[in-house]
């Protein structure tokens, strides 16, 4: 009776190990899958226009190359853009946004970083 306690505490010890390793070796840049923001005005990502709103950034990899997908929340406006992860120091402490205006006054995502995250998001123009 004792050894079979014992296994079970020893499996579910396991289990948990596993569970906190596995994430770790998925995502060594210390990013979330997926994230959200608010554009409080439009805003053009990876060559697409995005109205205001709240979206998903959800992260996926092709090959070697980072891409970042945005989805409005609540609706059907999309976007792609690749980015370049850079390390931070420390994990971020707000998630913030910088962009530049273009000629045609749109803002244009530069770069993201999120709460929590360990590496800035440079999008790839």
């Amino acid at each position: 009776m004792f050894q079979r306690s014992l296994l079970a505490v020893f499996l579910v010890a396991l289990v948990l190990l596993a569970c906190t390793v596995m994430p770790a070796k998925d995502n060594p840049m210390g990013i979330a899958e997926q994230q959200r923001i608010t554009f409080t005005a439009p805003m053009m990502v990876g060559g697409t226009l995005l109205p205001p709103g709240d979206y998903t950034v959800t992260h996926q990899m092709n090959g070697q190359t980072h891409v970042m997908v945005f989805k409005k929340l609540g609706g059907n406006a999309e976007a792609k853009a690749n980015c370049k992860l850079v390390p931070l120091p420390a994990k971020a402490e707000r998630t913030e946004q910088r962009y530049t205006i273009n000629a045609q006054n749109e803002r244009v995502l530069q770069e993201m970083t999120f709460a929590g995250d360990k590496a800035t998001h440079l999008l790839v123009q």
